[in-house]
């Protein structure tokens, strides 16, 4: 399947926290059916063990310390690289897939979307571009 279909199929993803599947999905979420049906890579889902209510209380970046498992911070992004970004507090809370152009796709509670990570709201946010370590 070209990038440009599968894209399209991702669009018809309604937002679920803690979705992983096309019936619904967050941020983690379509980044694991990406790289899974688009690139065939079978990504581990941090989430699996991952107690919100301890996070937040204990100010852990449990998100960003699962990530570096499988992911390696890098300065140049190249496409279907990740990128994350953080909230106020710096810890690592959304997440997508890198296009072409300065362009990621993610999924939000408005659903799937494509955004420009240098545009102003996510240059505040970001914390990083991530690649697999096993290759792509």
């Amino acid at each position: 399947m070209k990038e440009i279909e599968f894209i399209r199929k991702l669009f018809t993803i309604p937002y679920k926290h803690r979705g992983r599947g096309y019936d619904g999905a967050d941020c983690y979420g379509l980044i694991i059916l990406f790289y899974r049906d688009f690139l065939g890579i079978e990504l581990l889902d941090v989430y699996q063990d991952y107690d919100e209510s301890w996070a937040f209380k204990s100010n852990k970046n449990y998100f960003l310390e699962n990530y570096h498992k499988q992911f390696e911070k890098i300065s140049l992004p190249r496409i279907y690289d990740i990128i994350l970004f953080q909230n106020k507090k710096g810890i690592a809370n959304h997440g997508g897939v890198v296009l072409q152009n300065g362009k990621f796709i993610h999924c939000s509670k408005d659903g799937v979307s494509i955004n420009r990570y240098n545009d102003e709201d996510f240059k505040r946010k970001f914390n990083g571009f991530y690649r697999y370590k096993n290759g792509l």
